[in-house]
């Protein structure tokens, strides 16, 4: 499954130890929006980043890849991102003539 999206902002990486388990933990996000296939927003969210792209990611625009898993506390299927893409992006400002 994919889907374009852009990541606006990368977080800081959070650790700690889990209550409930007592194991330690990190964990790292990023702000996004989804963009339709016209290129424009149509949601914004936060997407949770996996250990193998940590310290990878940066703001841009990507194509994500993604795979529906399991959550292991919750028992409910989500998509988690496996991969991302860049997406080369098309300057919008437009092009200024000089007088003739």
């Amino acid at each position: 499954m994919q889907a374009v999206l852009q990541i606006l902002k990368v977080n800081e990486l959070k650790s700690g130890v889990s209550k409930k388990t007592g194991n330690p933990y990190e964990l790292q996000d990023a702000e996004c929006v989804l963009l339709d296939d016209k290129g424009m927003p149509s949601q914004i969210g936060v997407l949770s980043i996996p250990k193998e792209l940590r310290g990878k990611v940066e703001p841009g625009v990507y194509t994500g890849n993604f795979a529906l898993r399991p959550d292991l506390q919750t028992r409910r299927i989500e998509a988690v991102l496996t991969g991302l893409n860049a997406v080369p992006v098309r300057s919008q400002v437009p092009q200024v003539r000089s007088p003739s």
